[in-house]
């Protein structure tokens, strides 16, 4: 790896206080990371929000697994904004008091290490590793933990149209727009190579459900699960789906990103 990172993923795990139960809300997640950022650096908090075709963050609740448990799980895909992330959290240990919509929540730990010894929804690495290191393979399985939505451009009444099934040549091309977005220029993907692998891969396996998030003006539709894609004979582009499969942990998937969609991480078990 190289000796400098430019993407993390972080899970920060918060203890309820007492008040109303939490509710895994992408608006109130959001609103929660910005917070906690804007208190050590206001301008790159103020710069985060503003309006951007590709946030360089994600944040969102991952599905809970303890009752008295909460674990806000955010990436950041400039290395600008580990500093201010890092010190953030420092200001805040040990056991500051947050808050996530109405209730009350303690600081408890910010895990930034990939499992077996970390957490397996965190971890760091950088565009130009995850380039080196891609390879083909036969098949990648994706694990969707929010309610993740791929935009498909607009009906004719300027409406947006939404795709809720994890299509290959749905999910792929996302990754491949944000990766584009975000990373070096001169790590940029060819889209329509991509476009090509997406529509030569296919669903082998699946166990998805639809799912709904609320993001402040009402609920928004998705869906959750679990899914195996069979990638291209063709090794160049199988390397190219495996790379972005990879990415996923850090980029997200489709639609709001910033506000608690698009969850996803490749699984190391493919079956």
């Amino acid at each position: 790896m190289s000796d400098f990172p430019d993407l993390y993923a972080f899970v920060v795990q918060l203890r309820p206080l007492g008040g109303p139960p939490p509710r895994p809300q992408g608006h109130g997640a959001q609103a929660l990371f910005l917070d906690l950022l804007r208190q050590a650096a206001p301008e790159v908090a103020a710069a985060l929000h503003a309006d951007a075709q590709s946030k360089a963050y994600t944040v969102g609740i991952l599905p809970g697994r303890h009752r008295d448990l909460i674990e806000l799980r955010a990436s950041l895909l400039h290395s600008g904004l580990f500093q201010p992330f890092v010190q953030a959290m420092l200001r805040q240990m040990p056991g500051g008091e947050l808050r996530l919509g109405q209730s009350r929540l303690a600081l408890g730990d910010v895990i930034g290490t990939p499992a077996p010894k970390g957490h397996a929804w965190a971890g760091y690495s950088s565009f130009a590793d995850l380039a080196a290191r891609a390879e083909p393979c036969h098949t990648v399985a994706l694990e969707f933990a929010s309610a993740t939505a791929v935009g498909q451009g607009s009906r004719p009444d300027g409406r947006q149209r939404l795709g809720i099934l994890p299509a290959p040549e749905a999910i792929f091309p996302s990754l491949a727009r944000r990766w584009n977005a975000l990373a070096p220029p001169d790590l940029a993907l060819d889209s329509a190579l991509v476009e090509a692998a997406s529509l030569d891969a296919m669903v082998t396996r699946h166990r998805i459900e639809s799912a709904d998030i609320s993001l402040g003006k009402g609920p928004q539709k998705g869906f959750i699960g679990v899914v195996a894609y069979e990638l291209p004979l063709d090794q160049e582009q199988a390397r190219l789906l495996a790379l972005l499969a990879d990415a996923a942990l850090f980029l997200g998937v489709g639609m709001k990103t910033a506000r608690g969609m698009g969850l996803c991480r490749r699984m190391k078990d493919e079956r």
